[in-house]
């Protein structure tokens, strides 16, 4: 009797371990807590079954050493199950953040990446258009950046392209978007900025990426230079109320602004104005 005692009441502690298990699921797992706690609750209620045979031998005498034995192995087995199946969800778990994180930042050069930086700027313009704030947008790209692939190779470009990551993030806010849109094109958003602070903040990334060096082959610096477009929406003055028109029209414009830099000798920064886009047609 006394051995049946010890192995229904083993196999109760067994049974509460396995959900243990499923509660720990609870407050570690984002994706599986529903699924996590209808299982615990299952394996606490299952815990009265345990204890039922307890309860008949305190009131009979009358066991059953195959059945306490039976009893036991199944809430091994359902302990045995719950850790593998804990293990299984935070494998998972590891890998769902490894892959969000990967769509959300550019593996070479750290920054943001292209679809990132847009859902970003989107809800910053919904942000700016309910506090009537302004937000400006910056399109960056590098001159003459295949040069640089052709003369020294593209290891030596992508040390540029994470030099140059620095160096932007380095005098950008934290509240600031910055983020890889092309090969060597990058997309900055400046919450709660106009137009005049938008053109400072252009001119003083341009000047630190042309003052530093981006790469150092054989001993030799090699520098580079930006060429930048500005273009600002300003809620209290356009009618736009939809952000991913919004967003459309002014990746546009900064887009235009910046190759009209370009077109004007590289190495500046330009806002754009209504003139970009007639002559764009």
């Amino acid at each position: 009797m006394y051995l049946a005692i010890f192995l229904y009441l083993l196999a109760i502690v067994l049974q509460l371990y396995a959900a243990s298990y499923a509660v720990i699921l609870f407050f570690k797992s984002t994706e599986f807590r529903r699924s996590s706690v209808l299982l615990a609750l299952g394996l606490f209620f299952m815990t009265e079954r345990r204890a039922e045979p307890l309860y008949e031998i305190y009131q009979s005498g009358e066991y059953s050493i195959e059945e306490a034995i039976f009893s036991l192995v199944i809430s091994a087995l359902f302990l045995i199950a719950l850790k593998q199946i804990r293990k299984l969800i935070m494998q998972l778990e590891e890998k769902n953040f490894f892959l969000d994180r990967t769509a959300k930042v550019d593996s070479l050069t750290q920054a943001i990446s292209r679809s990132e930086t847009f859902a970003r700027s989107e809800l910053e313009i919904e942000r700016a258009l309910r506090n009537k704030q302004p937000i400006a947008f910056l399109m960056l790209d590098i001159d003459h950046f295949k040069k640089i692939n052709d003369n020294y190779g593209h290891p030596v470009g992508d040390i540029v392209l994470q030099c140059l990551v620095k160096h932007c993030q380095e005098e950008l806010r934290a509240i600031d978007i910055f983020g890889r849109v092309g090969g060597e094109e990058f997309f900055i958003a400046l919450p709660e900025t106009s137009e005049a602070l938008a053109y400072e903040v252009a001119e003083r990334v341009r000047k630190r990426i042309a003052a530093k060096p981006s790469a150092i082959v054989n001993g030799e610096e090699i520098h580079i230079t930006v060429s930048i477009g500005v273009a600002v929406f300003d809620p209290s003055c356009h009618g736009e109320t939809e952000a991913n028109i919004i967003l459309r029209a002014r990746y546009k414009n900064a887009d235009e602004a910046m190759y009209f830099a370009k077109q004007s000798g590289r190495n500046r920064s330009q806002i754009w104005t209504h003139k970009m886009k007639s002559e764009s047609h």
